[in-house]
């Protein structure tokens, strides 16, 4: 349900799908079973689906793209694992100035991590697809997110 919901827009059928995508689904599939939570495999499934469409990656691409990628993602995961801010369980009400002063810079400076580690990656995905395919890529994790993030609340109004 989640996959059609998200790849309906782009008009994907598994049934049609280039044998590019199968074989990422297998690759990927079997390689996310063994790991992490079943649900976050399904989102990474999708998401691996999402961006090969929206990139239209070929065999040699995605072999080259896939496991930069992946160090890309395992960055970021890690940053964010780390972030130990948590605005909704602050209470600014009983904060002094340069608590919350300190809390902003700390959001700021994991923002910044952030953003060093894509400026680092983007010249890496530049060595294994043209920099066209690169702002894609951009454009393709922004979609993914925004349609995500849409399906999650369709699903948690559809409970209430």
């Amino acid at each position: 349900a989640i996959f059609q919901s998200i790849c309906n827009p782009l008009k994907v059928k598994i049934s049609t799908m280039k044998p590019i995508y199968i074989f990422l689904f297998i690759l990927f599939g079997s390689a996310l079973e063994a790991t992490a939570q079943p649900g976050r495999d399904k989102v990474e499934q999708y998401r691996i689906a999402f961006i090969t469409k929206r990139l239209d990656l070929t065999v040699e691409e995605a072999k080259q793209f896939w496991p930069v990628y992946n160090k890309y993602q395992d960055e970021l995961e890690a940053l964010r694992r780390n972030n130990k801010t948590d605005l909704d369980n602050i209470d600014f009400s009983k904060m002094s100035a340069d608590e919350a002063d300190a809390k902003a810079k700390e959001m700021i400076a994991q923002k910044q991590a952030e953003l060093d580690v894509q400026k680092k990656y983007y010249g890496e995905f530049k060595k294994v697809i043209p920099p066209q395919k690169v702002l894609m890529l951009m454009k393709a994790e922004k979609d993914f997110k925004a349609q995500l993030v849409k399906l999650l609340a369709e699903r948690k109004q559809g409970k209430q």
